[in-house]
């Protein structure tokens, strides 16, 4: 159930059973991966309390995203904290040669870590985006200036999906409820609660999507809430299920037209944008005049990534297996992509430059039509978007066109406006359910009251 484009974080150490804050930064929508910055770290290879975070490009649509460190001496990681799912995980350094999304990001090694314990069962969760497979572990975790002992997470193998190719970050940490972890491992939340490292069954987002300098791209504050991100009062809405953080909505309106009644609706930081129900979202889509943007998405990642996936093909790896990496085989268009790949194997083979492989890979963008969802606008319509108000407990949160719409900057001087709503048919057993997802969040400071079992919503600073 995750979507799009992420970021990149800075952790600040805290004392125990204080207010945890870890510093969420981020990074342009669009696909996009950045190394560390040679972050000043201590001795035990945490970074040191007080250091300057990461200057932030605050353009476009982006996931929230911070650091952890797994095993003894620590290896850190950056994970994507979503409270759509339950489990943890990291890329493992088993990953085999032909995984791109691995050869990208930090892999945990369990022969270089003294804390590690073998698990060894069968891990494989499920993405809107894409899968992860793999097997657990047990290490100690990490995170927000304290230590998480004996934590089960997944060492990850396998990850197909565009989203994960790309992604800023190397792993998932769910803070959704055990009800749903995968393998019943026992999720992060509850360790940090279990082992008495939070003061209270509470922790809370914000997302800032404001240009305010450096360090400012929002944070996860576990254990409570920080008053100097919201005004006003939170407006709860009790649990309906105890399995994502879902809750009742009386309704959403746009443009006078009630496109939600009386429905269901979860809060998850792992999602970019708001979703629903196909239908429903595409009669938003017309409202706002959004037309597919995935031609000009995939080019962006060619863009960005296309030296190294250059390298990826020169080290011998067959068409299918690079299909296979970004989530296009089996599918309706593997053959697309595997023309393409061995276009650029010829291309190789009789030694191209790598503007003309670039431009081969771009014939994989020309041919796919939008079959991710997202939607773009003239981004000269923005001002004149009517807004988009959801009603929670009798209280009307509202986004205006420039909350619910994104510039993103694809090249000097071109931009996409993106649309923030995306359409997507969940499961039976789970739909028909909204997704409040980053947009929402990013202008509602939220709050996942465990010990109450509910969520708020106040007005983000």
């Amino acid at each position: 159930m995750k979507t799009a484009v992420f970021v990149c974080a800075l952790l600040l150490v805290a004392t125990a059973h204080a207010l945890l804050e870890v510093p969420l930064q981020k990074i342009p929508g669009g696909l996009n991966y950045r190394k560390f910055n040679g972050e000043a770290l201590d001795s035990q290879g945490l970074i040191k309390p007080g250091i300057q975070p990461i200057a932030l490009d605050m353009k476009g649509d982006a996931q929230w995203y911070g650091p952890v460190s797994i095993g003894t001496p620590p290896q850190r990681f950056l994970v994507l904290f979503d409270t759509g799912s339950s489990n943890l995980w990291v890329p493992s350094i088993d990953c085999p040669v032909w995984e791109l999304s691995c050869d990208l990001h930090a892999r945990y090694d369990h022969t270089q870590s003294k804390t590690y314990v073998k698990n060894g069962e069968a891990f494989s969760i499920q993405y809107g985006s894409g899968a992860a497979t793999g097997f657990l572990s047990n290490d100690s975790l990490a995170i927000g200036g304290v230590t998480v002992q004996n934590q089960v997470f997944a060492e990850v193998t396998g990850e197909p999906g565009i989203a994960f190719l790309a992604a800023g970050f190397d792993g998932v940490l769910g803070l959704a409820f055990d009800s749903i972890s995968v393998d019943h491992a026992t999720p992060v939340w509850y360790n940090l609660l279990s082992q008495k490292l939070v003061p209270q069954p509470v922790f809370a987002f914000y997302l800032n999507r404001q240009n305010t300098g450096i360090g400012q791209g929002g944070e996860l504050d576990l254990g409570g809430v920080d008053p100097a991100h919201y005004t006003g009062n939170f407006t709860f809405a009790p649990l309906t299920n105890q399995t994502y953080w879902e809750f009742a909505v009386n309704s959403m309106t746009i443009d006078g037209t009630t496109v939600c009644s009386n429905c269901r609706a979860i809060a998850d930081s792992g999602t970019s944008l708001i979703v629903g129900p196909s239908k429903v979202v595409d009669q938003i889509q017309k409202i706002i005049g959004a037309s597919s943007i995935f031609t000009g998405e995939c080019k962006l990642m060619i863009g960005i990534e296309g030296q190294q996936i250059i390298k990826y093909l020169e080290s011998g790896v067959t068409p299918t297996q690079a299909c296979q990496s970004v989530d296009l085989c089996p599918g309706t268009y593997c053959t697309v992509c595997q023309t393409a790949m061995l276009y650029v194997q010829m291309l190789l083979a009789n030694n191209a430059t790598d503007d003309e492989v670039l431009k081969a890979l771009e014939t994989v963008c020309q041919y796919i039509p939008g079959n991710t969802g997202e939607r773009s606008v003239d981004c000269d319509t923005v001002p004149t978007l009517p807004t988009f108000n959801v009603n929670i407990g009798g209280t009307n949160f509202v986004l205006s066109p420039q909350q619910y719409i994104n510039q993103v900057t694809v090249s000097a001087g071109e931009s996409i406006c993106v649309s923030g709503f995306m359409g997507m048919d969940l499961p039976p057993q789970i739909g028909p359910l909204w997704i409040l997802g980053d947009v929402f969040m990013g202008a509602y400071y939220t709050q996942f009251d465990f010990g109450n079992k509910r969520v708020g919503f106040a007005t983000a600073k």
